[in-house]
């Protein structure tokens, strides 16, 4: 392998466990903080943590925007997305035998969070993203935010993560320490990645879409992890599909930003195309059986093989 690649690979790698580590501070420092002042209300804690826990992917989208490379941003947000449906989902229901959807989260939850993953599928497939998409993307996570029924497993999360956190002072460090922690981790990772895109002479789309959101997503493929040790079938589907979901607004944001049209359209759509049939099978799925088995986190993996295999062949 080539050194300076070798050398990226492991800068993006290092930056983006960083990001991790920080990221679990900002959130532990306001979960404790909105506990303290008695933040009870569902639709205040669904957005505090909502918001909280996309700060990653908020730095990153914003240093790309900054860097006038907003591909990069759009791949590590599509791709956050494809990745965490299926390879994160396939690997746990190998492991597990079996992933049950439900917890906590109704048929109509997982409807809504369903649509709002796939949004950007029906937005983005001309190849561009003006600022009315950008909003229209935005709205239909708002929407999905006040008609989602979740309000016992946001407390529970805020009670979670405040429990790590002793008094205000504690917080108030942990937070601070965070944002530095993911400001300074998503500013080398996003101009690592911007390097890869010239030493692999590749678009930044591709390397958003498998590199950078890697990174990005430590804390779910973390979650995977923990769960297959601990064999915990339930694997915080809930989490998992609400970190999809909020790439979406994110998105969004971006277009807000800087609006943008993509280079090559059909390699887009393909992704697109993937993402819309990931998000429908988690639908069917939850209103059915409300559970993956191994056979289908056997397809969902191997649909993401495929998928990494078809784009990297057409570079």
């Amino acid at each position: 392998m080539n050194y300076e690649l070798a050398k990226s690979i492991f800068i993006l790698i290092f930056f983006g466990a960083l990001l991790a580590v920080s990221a679990s501070w900002v959130v532990q420092g306001s979960a404790f903080l909105a506990k303290k002042f008695a933040v009870k209300s569902f639709v205040l804690g669904f957005l505090l943590l909502g918001i909280i826990t996309t700060i990653p992917e908020m730095f990153v989208a914003f240093q790309a925007v900054r860097d006038g490379m907003p591909q990069l941003t759009v791949g590590n947000l599509l791709g956050g997305s494809i990745l965490l449906l299926s390879f994160v989902m396939g690997i746990g229901a190998i492991c597990l035998k079996r992933v049950i959807l439900d917890h906590g989260m109704t048929v109509k939850d997982i409807l809504f969070s369903s649509i709002v993953v796939a949004a950007p599928s029906v937005v983005l497939w001309d190849g561009q993203l003006t600022r009315i998409e950008g909003v229209l993307l935005i709205a239909i996570y708002v929407f999905h935010v006040l008609f989602i029924n979740r309000e016992h497993h946001v407390m529970t999360n805020i009670e979670h993560h405040a429990k790590h956190v002793k008094h205000v002072t504690h917080a108030i460090i942990l937070f601070v320490l965070g944002i530095v922690g993911v400001a300074i981790s998503s500013h080398f990772m996003v101009s690592t990645a911007e390097s890869l895109t010239t030493i692999c002479n590749i678009s930044p789309f591709i390397v958003g879409l498998f590199l950078l959101t890697l990174g990005t997503n430590l804390p779910e493929l973390t979650l995977v992890v923990t769960a297959i040790r601990q064999k915990k079938k339930d694997l915080a589907f809930g989490d998992i599909l609400g970190s999809a979901a909020v790439n979406t607004p994110i998105l969004g944001v971006v277009c807000l930003i800087a609006p943008f049209s993509v280079s090559d359209t059909l390699r887009t759509q393909v992704t697109l195309g993937l993402l819309f049939i990931i998000s429908l099978f988690f639908y069917l799925a939850a209103s059915t059986k409300k559970d993956i088995t191994r056979k289908e986190g056997i397809i969902l993996l191997l649909v993401y093989v495929a998928f990494v295999a078809f784009e990297l062949l057409r570079i």
